[in-house]
């Protein structure tokens, strides 16, 4: 009977909305939709089909879906949990229903509503009494309380009054069957996590990815090996999965014994799937035991790009790939090298390469100190072969910074030849103990082959010298120890000069002085660097006030012995002596006291002067 023709409308659906397949079981949902005015009551529904059979009606103990009530232009549910005809297409099929209940219908009628008032009444009544003889006395009154009730119309009530008819219908609901399954599975040796090689007299474990390409989960798989090639012994036959959804495959581990070994190619194993309940199918799974791996280094470079000299280490970026159609077991990495080593042990255990997927590999190198070409052996060894590469490491030069001469003042050495040096000192600081603001004058050459650009020198002292920092300018001691000092060509040169002080409590001696040079160089990612080391000579300045002194003691006593001397020269030369002369002519002479005194200049010059 068609349900639309009934008063009631009943429709059929899966509970977990998603394809049931043939030979699943699943839960089918019976909702009736009633759209009368009467109550549907002890509603029960038969499923008259062998496609979909009943397992147990949930909810209910009969052998029928029972919903104890429909209200009026409501809908109620019941479901049932049955099992698809493994043997049925998909489709959606008309299912034959018996369905029985009790319809109820409810008329009503206006009644009065009498409701009733209790009230209480004091009643007065004789208090008697009976004598011995039996004759009754009044001795009394007392009042007793009496309640009465009394009716009130308050309104109106329905008045229910109902009738019953026993219904019984068959119909037919749609009920969809639209899931389909299916099996595909391969096989590997070892496990999904690590890849073994099926040694003889070995036990190794065998693993199954099963797939369901299907549209519908199934639940309750069981896989039982059937048979497998007799270079291999089962252990355990059959694995169990809840479920398997639907395009995941799922890993399935057998564990065998291999009593020989197994030639290179493919082999069928044949298991069989069981699932649901009591559907099953039998399929076939690839084996594949690896044949010739063949290994190939595919690519060689290094990081950077560019190797420089001068550049400490550099790192070798490798490639290596499977290309044939096997495993390749026990791999191992050597590198060698003249004049390049790796910087780390050797041989590198590489493990299995599986076909197809190239492996990436990062190796530090240690670098020759030396620009040119130097060739590097790389090999991987592995089960069945090795393969060797050659690789030609290009180290570029690099521009040779060094120091051609250094220059500075240094204390004169004490002596009268050398009094105007020392006096100038007193104004031209030089490297000696307590000095400050001492120029030292470095001349930088590009003795390299390349140019260098935008150099910066640094200098690094002890605690002896220090660069030189302006009192009124503290940030100057971020700069004191650097120069940019710009682009140096081949043979070029060029001088930089650095303000340092001297500690006052530094000892005579050689010190070194570390210049750190940075620049850039086409073609390098990095700046290179480099660092000379010189030395520079502490001398002790002459104490100039002291010298001073000195000479003027000098100069002093060299006064005194002049003056000493010239009186030396007055006692023998001046001498007094009178002369008398005798008039023999015709002229009178008189006697004359002469005396003659020396007097000296101060360009030892001596005058005879005669006094009279």
């Amino acid at each position: 009977m068609d349900p639309i023709s009934l008063s009631i409308i009943i429709l059929a659906h899966w509970l977990l909305n998603q394809p049931v397949a043939p030979g699943e079981d699943s839960y089918l949902v019976f909702t009736v939709f009633n759209p009368t005015q009467a109550y549907l009551f002890n509603m029960t529904i038969t499923i008259n089909s062998s496609l979909i059979k009943p397992i147990y009606y949930v909810n209910s103990s009969s052998n029928y879906c029972q919903i104890p009530v429909v209200p009026p232009e409501g809908n109620s549910s019941c479901i049932v949990y049955v099992q698809v005809d493994p043997n049925t297409p998909m489709g959606i099929y008309q299912v034959p229903i018996t369905v029985n209940y009790t319809e109820v219908n409810i008329t009503t009628s206006i009644k009065p509503l009498i409701t009733y008032q209790t009230i209480s009444i004091p009643v007065t009544t004789l208090v008697t009494t009976t004598l011995y003889n039996g004759e009754p006395i009044i001795t009394g009154v007392k009042t007793v309380p009496v309640t009465i009730q009394i009716p009130t119309v308050m309104g109106s009530i329905p008045s229910i009054s109902t009738s019953q008819t026993s219904e019984s219908v068959n119909t037919n609901v749609s009920v969809p069957i639209l899931g389909y399954t299916g099996f595909e599975a391969t096989a590997m040796i070892g496990t999904p996590d690590n890849v073994v090689q099926a040694l003889p007299n070995s036990y190794v474990p065998l693993t199954i990815y099963l797939t369901n390409y299907g549209n519908t989960p199934v639940y309750n798989v069981t896989v039982t090996l059937l048979s497998t090639p007799p270079q291999i012994n089962i252990i355990n036959t059959t694995q169990h999965l809840p479920a398997l959804p639907p395009g995941q495959p799922v890993p399935l581990t057998f564990y065998a014994y291999v009593p020989s070994y197994i030639s290179q190619g493919n082999y069928t194993l044949e298991l069989r799937v069981d699932y649901f309940t009591g559907v099953d199918d039998v399929i076939n799974a690839t084996l594949i035991v690896p044949q010739e791996p063949i290994v190939y280094v595919q690519s060689v470079a290094t990081n950077p790009p560019e190797v420089f000299q001068g550049y400490p280490m550099a790192q070798l970026i490798l490639s290596i790939v499977n290309i044939g159609s096997g495993m390749a077991y026990d791999a191992e990495l050597f590198i060698n090298g003249t004049g390049v080593s790796p910087l780390i042990s050797m041989p590198l255990i590489l493990g299995a390469i599986p076909p197809g997927q190239p492996i990436q590999l990062t190796v530090p190198i240690s670098l020759p100190s030396n620009s040119g070409n130097y060739t590097m052996s790389i090999t991987v060894t592995y089960d069945g072969g090795s393969i060797t590469r050659y690789y030609q490491l290009n180290v570029r030069p690099k521009a040779n910074l060094a120091i051609v001469s250094i220059s500075y003042p240094q204390p004169p050495n004490p002596s009268l030849s050398n009094l105007g040096a020392m006096l100038s000192t007193i104004t031209s600081p030089t490297l000696s103990p307590g000095a400050s603001k001492v120029p030292i004058t470095i001349t930088i050459m590009n003795e390299g082959p390349v140019e260098a650009k935008n150099i910066m020198v640094a200098i690094s002292t002890g605690q002896v010298i220090q660069p030189h920092v302006s009192s009124s300018n503290p940030l100057s001691a971020l700069t004191a120890s650097q120069a940019f000092i710009g682009d140096l060509k081949p043979g070029q040169e060029i001088n930089v000069t650095f303000l340092v002080d001297v500690d006052s409590n530094a000892r005579p001696g050689n010190y070194p002085l570390v210049l750190t040079f940075v620049w850039n160089q086409t073609g390098s990612l990095y700046p290179l660097s480099e660092s000379v080391t010189t030395y520079v000579t502490v001398k002790p300045a002459p104490n100039v006030l002291l010298w001073v002194v000195l000479i003027l003691i000098i100069i002093v006593v060299i006064i005194g012995i002049i003056a000493a001397i010239r009186r030396r020269r007055l006692g023998n030369n001046n001498r007094g002596f009178q002369v008398n002369n005798t008039n023999q002519g015709s002229g009178n002479y008189q006697g004359r006291l002469v005396y003659y005194e020396v007097l000296c200049g101060g360009d030892d010059r001596c005058v005879e002067v005669e006094l009279v």
